[in-house]
């Protein structure tokens, strides 16, 4: 029997997929992928016969460079002065300012508006775009699924055919509409997969039932307490079971390790109240 426990997450799903052997299971693959990771931009430039590839800060004429290579074009990296937010709340003082501070030409007398086109047309010609990160909350669900699909093929190719259960934990939110729908893409990447494989969604408050402060317990307690709650109990666990203690220094140095975490101490549940 194979079991795949997940953490719902667009930048940080948590897996842990358990294996049982002689009805003890052992841990085969325990991380998180990020969902909303996009195609970086690369430096077009060529250094030393070769592609730069560098990770691209800016871009100019359908052309991205790494920050070393920007140096040596003719454009300006953006000034915050430039910024349309910070351009458009300006009094008719400081856009005379801002202009002749860049010495940005301009008739006199002229009006707010046509000053801000004066600027904004400088900044055009002369500036670069910064690239700037895709917040996961502004990435599309296309994008999502499709990112979910080619890792999870990639992390699951030899276990895909052979996963018994997947048991996800169920949003319920009502801020989490975005994360239900994940929750759903999930569901129905396995389904499609495997049409016999059991899933179930997974309350979030089963995580902490065997602790002092789970659910059955009158001490409450808040969401941060929780995730490190969540992490204490985990180490214990790999600490006093010798099937995961290999996990132990992966675990510790993990940056994500409150998402582990879940995943894990839901499979674990699982396990224990489902299975046995």
């Amino acid at each position: 029997m194979k079991i795949l426990s997940i953490d719902v997450g667009i930048k940080n799903l948590a897996f842990c997929l358990f294996s049982s052997n002689d009805n003890e299971y052992n841990i085969v693959k325990w991380d998180s992928i990020n969902l909303a990771q996009q195609i970086e931009t690369r430096c077009c430039e060529r250094e030393k016969f070769k592609d730069c590839n560098k990770p691209a800060k800016f871009t100019k004429n359908g052309k991205c460079y790494c920050l070393k290579h920007s140096k040596k074009q003719p454009f300006l990296v953006p000034s915050s002065d430039f910024k349309s937010s910070f351009i458009n709340k300006q009094k008719i003082k400081g856009l005379y300012d801002i202009a002749d501070k860049y010495k940005i030409p301009y008739e006199t007398p002229i009006k707010k508006v046509d000053l801000i086109e004066c600027i904004n047309h400088y900044v055009f010609n002369t500036c670069f775009e910064q690239i700037t990160p895709t917040n996961a909350s502004a990435i599309d669900l296309i994008t999502i699924g499709k990112n979910m699909k080619t890792k999870l093929d990639t992390i699951l190719y030899d276990h895909i055919d052979t996963i018994t259960h997947v048991i996800i934990e169920n949003q319920i939110s009502p801020i989490a509409n975005r994360m239900k729908t994940v929750q759903g893409m999930i569901a129905q990447y396995f389904i499609m997969k495997n049409s016999d494989v059991c899933i179930e969604f997974i309350s979030a408050a089963n995580k902490l039932k065997n602790s002092d402060t789970g659910p059955n317990s009158n001490v409450k307690t808040s969401y941060s307490e929780r995730k490190k709650q969540g992490i204490q109990q985990c180490l214990e666990i790999i600490n006093t079971k010798q099937q995961y203690s290999s996990w132990e220094t992966f675990f510790k140095s993990h940056s994500k390790k409150d998402d582990l975490a879940d995943s894990f101490l839901q499979g674990i549940w699982f396990i224990s109240s489902k299975v046995k």
